[in-house]
């Protein structure tokens, strides 16, 4: 005699919806991306923290701070996309440092975490304006670089999206 079967149940695939209708694909992906701009996040505020310190060699600026910072920024993108192995993640990481960097630059009130680059803060303070321009427009600049630089990694088969 044959052993009885077990009943069917209701349940989903692995790759198939769960109970409220999200797949645990897109849960991932959700859980993904929220990874990803916290990391940006982080990093976009430790680097406005650490963008403003520079050195003076006579007439000239040395922004060391804001090249710091740019170097941690694409670290911490680097490793996420090669980590996550999403090759948009990076750019999301980018979108949320670069988002921490302009809402810390316009933080109201006394407090200021980045000075405008503009003539009159060029003769008063170059230093923090250089430091500030360095930081901002490299942002963009660094996380291009750091998603071309990732590419050839991804091209395995344990790349997925």
């Amino acid at each position: 005699m044959p052993a009885p079967e077990a009943p069917r149940r209701a349940t989903p695939t692995p790759a198939g919806p769960g109970p409220a209708g999200v797949g645990p694909r897109a849960r991932r992906r959700w859980v993904t991306v929220l990874a990803s701009l916290g990391l940006g996040a982080a990093a976009g505020v430790l680097g406005t923290l650490l963008h403003a310190h520079f050195l003076r060699l006579g007439e000239a600026v040395l922004p060391w701070g804001a090249v710091l910072a740019l170097l941690l920024v694409a670290a911490v993108q680097l490793w996420w996309t090669l980590d996550s192995a999403v090759p948009w993640t990076g750019g999301v990481t980018a979108v949320g440092a670069f988002t921490a960097a302009l809402a810390l630059g316009a933080w109201p009130g006394a407090d200021v975490f980045a000075v405008g680059l503009t003539e009159y803060t060029l003769r008063v303070v170059p230093g923090p304006a250089i430091a500030g321009a360095v930081w901002l427009w490299g942002l963009p600049v660094v996380a291009v670089l750091t998603m071309l630089v990732a590419q050839p990694f991804l091209r395995g088969p344990a790349a997925r999206d």
